[in-house]
């Protein structure tokens, strides 16, 4: 498995461009390895991207060299400072989405800050900074603002001061951001930068219904979960119909509030990562200190969920060549 934070590794790499010196230095690990010689297209190899380029920022020239390979990603989509990478290096029929990680110390807090939904003063919560769509999408400069419904931040940004029951800013302290979670019914999680974020699941822990805007965005573990009887996932463009229906259901429908709510508190933990025992939380965590949050941990968790989902693709005819008695030829 591989990855690289290559804007700390390498001078001259960062979020902005695709990073060469890294793409070399895979394809010189795999020109070297006499095990890669003997797959097709690296079929048993395991990768493990963990941001919003995905396989293209660090390793650009993957498609011709390791095109079967397995990523672990969190990211099913583009980054939109790579303008000219217009396909996902995500594909649905070999890769893993995983979640994102946070912290045990967050997803603690979330967990014993969350109110009620009867005591929760606030309908939808969002806090960021606006994003254009990439520029597969349509031009940048021709959506920079809510006048464009593709430009979903800035959409949901101008219903701040004109919707009471809204809680939305741009940028604010941290714990604000948790009290938004913990008081709000519903919450935002709108394409950035890219599809993923880790917004989507600290609402998990802070007992608040995330409501998917981004088109393209796929959560993990849809194979061993029930995601739509814990989450809605809206159309990007349909913003305003968005929260006329969310409303309704507030108000109409309680129950399926309630429900919502319940099913993201069952499947939390999966979007758990448990620390190593290098890490000062795993004192915590034997400490049982995580139990309160996460009952079964031990056996639902992420490491879990994508070691179930791993087995299925291990096959003994992953290699390109075989036979028997290697000291004959």
């Amino acid at each position: 498995a591989c990855l690289i934070n290559h804007a700390d590794t390498f001078p001259g790499c960062d979020t902005k461009q695709l990073c060469q010196r890294t793409a070399a230095l895979f394809e010189q690990v795999l020109t070297d390895s006499r095990h890669y010689h003997r797959t097709d297209g690296g079929r048993d190899h395991l990768f493990v991207w963990g941001s919003g380029m995905g396989a293209d920022g660090p390793f650009a020239s993957w498609r011709e060299w390791v095109p079967n390979a397995i990523f672990l990603m969190t990211e099913t989509e583009l980054w939109n400072p790579y303008s000219d990478v217009v396909l996902p290096s995500y594909s649905p029929h070999k890769d893993i989405i995983v979640p994102g990680r946070l912290t045990v110390d967050d997803m603690r807090s979330l967990t014993r800050l969350a109110k009620p939904l009867q005591e929760r003063p606030f309908l939808g919560h969002f806090i960021g900074w606006p994003r254009p769509p990439h520029g597969s999408i349509m031009d940048p400069a021709e959506c920079m603002n809510a006048s464009c419904p593709l430009n979903v931040r800035s959409v949901l940004l101008a219903m701040r001061g004109e919707e009471p029951d809204m809680h939305v800013d741009v940028d604010v302290p941290y714990i604000e951001s948790f009290m938004g979670l913990t008081n709000s019914l519903f919450c935002f999680v709108p394409r950035g930068k890219s599809a993923w974020s880790s917004r989507f699941f600290q609402t998990f822990f802070a007992g608040c219904i995330p409501v998917i805007l981004n088109d393209r965005y796929e959560p993990p573990f849809g194979e061993i979960v029930d995601i739509p009887s814990s989450t809605i996932k809206w159309p990007m463009a349909e913003v305003k119909e968005l929260i006329a229906y969310l409303r309704g259901l507030r108000d109409e429908r309680p129950q399926a509030v309630h429900e919502l709510r319940e099913a993201g508190r069952a499947l939390r933990c999966w979007y758990a990562w448990p620390p190593s025992w290098v890490e000062w939380s795993w004192i915590d965590m034997n400490r049982s200190k995580f139990n309160t949050t996460c009952e079964h941990w031990h056996s639902h968790n992420a490491y879990v969920a994508v070691t179930r989902l791993l087995a299925p693709k291990a096959t003994s005819s992953r290699h390109r060549f075989f036979w028997k008695g290697d000291g004959l030829r």
